[in-house]
């Protein structure tokens, strides 16, 4: 643990703001950052006419972003061209997250887990001249959000469901994008829905989408896309699909099944007692260490935690992992 609590001291935690045309955006964010994050070694000639191809498919539904890539660059003082690789990055992950019905409306949990060399660690309040305002996670993908939640009500996150292939088969929207997409552009679980079944998702995710009455978790591979929704008190997303019509496309192993049996247990065990204080029972399984829902192993270390009330429109994050650190409450 103690190895892990330095590594986790030394990421790089901060907290800002960011508002105006999506270019002001841009050269805000690379301006809390200081560099950009580079391939180790140049793209060759395949990889650049790839990630040329994704950045017209973003392009076509989503010009606004390209216009906050342009703006990071001139904040920077780079060429914009630098940053290509930004539109076919891809991660696996070993995240976590669950969306409980409470009487008032659903409440959310999330954590985000990853490797312990990737250490930019941004909470942004994003306030955009076109699109919902929201809050939410940045991890150095230029433009893009981890998880987070919208003025309308609206959570989103993603899951890795299995290795990233680079290039992928077909350029398109990279996941850190797709969640962008939907905080900015989606105002309820139904507009979200739509979207994930349209946008062309060039690698196997997990996107959980969540709104005060309603959750899915929309299990996305290039070839083939489903929607689990929740329709009794609990909806659980690990690193498996769970569909049957897609669980040969990112199938279970020990780790994912274990959270997620942690998780559906404590689902189980809120159904069984409502009386508990739903926030604090998910602060709770959230800090697991059994199976484990809060990791310290590098590559299943958890780099940050949220819960939010959706019928509130609360976010709390946690930045660090839950175990160890407070939530802070965050407005949109």
């Amino acid at each position: 643990m103690e190895i892990n609590l330095q590594e986790e001291r030394r990421a790089d935690y901060r907290i800002f703001e960011a508002a105006g045309s999506h270019r002001e955006i841009g050269r805000m964010t690379a301006s809390q950052a200081g560099t950009a994050i580079l391939p180790a070694e140049p793209l060759n000639e395949r990889q650049i006419r790839y990630a040329e191809s994704c950045r017209e498919a973003v392009y076509a539904l989503y010009p606004e972003i390209v216009e906050e890539f342009q703006g990071y660059a001139d904040g920077l003082g780079i060429a914009e061209e630098r940053l290509l690789w930004h539109y076919t990055l891809g991660v696996t992950g070993g995240c976590s997250a669950m969306a409980l019905r409470t009487e008032s409306g659903i409440c959310v949990g999330r954590n985000y887990d990853y490797f312990y060399w990737e250490n930019r660690r941004h909470l942004i309040v994003t306030r955009p001249k076109r699109g919902w305002a929201h809050v939410g996670m940045h991890e150095g993908l230029v433009g893009g959000r981890f998880d987070g939640m919208n003025e309308k009500g609206l959570f989103v996150s993603f899951n890795g469901a299995g290795p990233h292939p680079d290039p992928a088969p077909r350029p398109g929207m990279s996941f850190h994008l797709i969640v962008r997409y939907l905080l900015e552009k989606c105002s309820d679980v139904r507009e979200a829905e739509e979207a994930l079944l349209s946008l062309p998702a060039k690698e196997a995710k997990s996107y959980f989408a969540a709104d005060p009455s309603q959750a899915i978790v929309a299990e996305v591979h290039p070839e083939r896309r489903a929607v689990r929704r929740m329709d009794g008190d609990y909806l659980i997303v690990t690193n498996h699909f769970k569909h049957p019509s897609m669980a040969s496309y990112a199938s279970e192993w020990p780790n994912s099944v274990a959270r997620y049996g942690k998780l559906e247990e404590h689902a189980l065990r809120h159904q069984a007692d409502a009386s508990q204080d739903p926030l604090e029972a998910l602060k709770r399984v959230f800090s697991d260490h059994e199976a484990p829902v809060c990791g310290h192993q590098d590559g299943l270390a958890t780099f940050w935690s949220c819960l939010a009330d959706l019928s509130q429109g609360r976010i709390a994050y946690s930045l660090g992992a839950p175990c160890r650190n407070e939530y802070k409450e965050f407005s949109v």
